[in-house]
């Protein structure tokens, strides 16, 4: 599983279509240095998932066709688990981590 979550946090997300108020909250606690709770990352991964859920899935399929390594296995955690999967929720993390290193930045 390691191997899909450094898959996950290195993979290419342009173009995937996210909500950067539904990231706000753990964005929030992210960029205040405060470890989100499990709660909160599953919320928002449900929120984000509504929208980019089928954004994420052709970006994993995508590298897969490209045989990038774990892709193949981040692929099957999403079809297994869905927005339940580690691989949504690292990547719903990776987001907020973006967001909160704009709001830093400002």
């Amino acid at each position: 599983m390691l191997g899909v979550l450094q898959f996950a946090a290195e993979m290419d997300l342009d173009g995937v279509p996210h909500c950067p108020a539904c990231l706000l909250e753990l964005a929030w606690e992210i960029r205040d240095g405060r470890r989100p709770s499990r709660a909160l990352i599953s919320r928002t991964t449900d929120w984000i998932w509504s929208e980019s859920g089928d954004g994420i899935r052709e970006a994993v399929v995508r590298a897969r066709m490209a045989e990038v390594p774990f892709a193949e296995e981040a692929l099957r955690d999403l079809e297994l688990n869905g927005r339940h999967s580690k691989v949504a929720e690292t990547l719903v993390f990776r987001l907020a981590q973006e967001l909160a290193d704009e709001m830093a930045s400002r």
